[in-house]
């Protein structure tokens, strides 16, 4: 029999188990990402995420599908309800996607105040496990040269930054070329002005005026004048605005920077050789009793049940788990014990726990605002400053 014809002959057969097989396979593929954990990620850093996804890799087996969810438009709950967990930062946001409420195996092994940071109505939406912080690092060299004490609060911070001006070119810079790192100076700036309360009041009138394109509100205005004045008085970089954190790194080579101030992630880009000779510490308040800590906090949110949802939450917070993303990611653990990457994050963990109001997020962070609004509404504080 020639092999046209035995193709003829058996075609209908052959025709069957090829679409039985292609049935099969569809099936499986079916089935396997039902069976698999949903996890999706929204505006976590593509670096962050992808150390966060080897842990969850690890701790399920590989019983896991990632996701990443469009992080220019806001997250809606029936969106962020098809997936079994949701892995964001701490916001509005979170709290609106209607999370079901975290294990009490996993948020007991916090210290008090980050477990307050997601709690409402008798509960909490949310696990933190990871924390960023905006800082401040100071020279040692120079302040040891002068024989400067330590900050204490905002006045001081002032007084420090005169007489550093007799060994720095800069006394401080900040920067502004970045929206996310501009808006987190605005936002510590707030936050030692006001204090803990007034400032999540002030969060929501910065969010409802660049929703509506408004001028910059009168509290904001302020923050924004007492940062005017620090550029008056030379002690910050009068081309701060127009500053990356290449600027940064060269003013360092060159020993010409005293202070600069930046968030945790962005500081981790300096060569350690540079970093080695800064101290970090907390932004100087104030004088206000009620302060938080500008630390906007990576959280996991609990969106459908799920038998490895729960073993997620658990090892999530466990020493080994928070270790070994602190050491990767370079962040602040949360849990209480966990050892930190090194002296800098387990400082940021410190003072969360520390402070009356612990740790809060950015104006950013405390609602959700697209990237574009937000670079109209940073422009727009760009040219008030200017």
């Amino acid at each position: 029999m020639s092999k046209q014809n035995f193709f003829e002959k058996y075609k209908m057969f052959i025709i069957g188990i090829a679409g039985l097989t292609i049935i099969l396979i569809a099936n499986l593929i079916f089935l396997g990402n039902n069976t698999a954990t949903k996890i999706a990620f929204y505006q976590i850093p593509e670096n962050t995420q992808k150390h966060i996804e080897a842990e969850l890799l690890s701790i399920t087996e590989g019983k896991v599908k990632f996701h990443t969810l469009n992080s220019s438009k806001p997250l809606s709950e029936k969106e962020a309800h098809k997936y079994h967990m949701i892995i964001t930062y701490n916001s509005r946001t979170a709290i609106n996607i209607g999370p079901e409420p975290v294990p009490d195996n996993a948020i007991k092994y916090l210290p008090t105040k980050i477990q307050l940071s997601t709690y409402q109505d008798g509960k909490n939406y949310a696990l933190p496990f990871l924390l960023d912080h905006y800082e401040l690092a100071l020279y040692t060299t120079y302040k040891t040269q002068l024989g400067l004490s330590d900050i204490s609060d905002f006045e001081s911070f002032k007084d420090y930054l005169e007489k550093i001006k007799e060994a720095a070119d800069f006394p401080l810079i900040a920067i502004g070329s970045d929206d996310n790192e501009l808006i987190g100076f605005v936002s510590a700036m707030a936050q030692s002005i006001y204090g803990v309360n007034e400032y999540f009041d002030i969060c929501q009138e910065f969010n409802k005026a660049q929703a509506r394109g408004d001028e910059i509100p009168y509290r904001i205005r302020v923050v924004l004048d007492e940062i005017k004045e620090l550029e008056n008085l030379g002690l910050l970089h009068k081309n701060w605005l127009n500053a990356n954190i290449k600027d940064v790194i060269f003013l360092m080579e060159q020993h010409q920077l005293g202070a600069f101030v930046t968030y945790l992630s962005t500081q981790r880009q300096i060569p350690y050789v540079l970093i080695k000779y800064y101290n970090s510490y907390l932004f100087p308040q104030h004088n206000s009793t009620a302060f938080g800590v500008i630390a906007p906090e990576i959280v996991a949110l609990k969106m459908e049940s799920d038998k490895n949802v729960d073993l997620i939450f658990e090892k999530l917070i466990s020493n080994q788990v928070q270790t070994n993303l602190s050491k990767k990611t370079m962040l602040a653990p949360t849990a209480a014990i966990a050892e930190s990457s090194d002296i800098q994050s387990d400082n940021v963990r410190y003072w969360c726990a520390a402070a009356n109001g612990g740790p809060v997020p950015d104006f950013q962070k405390a609602s959700f605002i697209g990237p574009d609004r937000l670079h109209e509404y940073a422009d727009k504080i760009r040219e008030y400053l200017k």
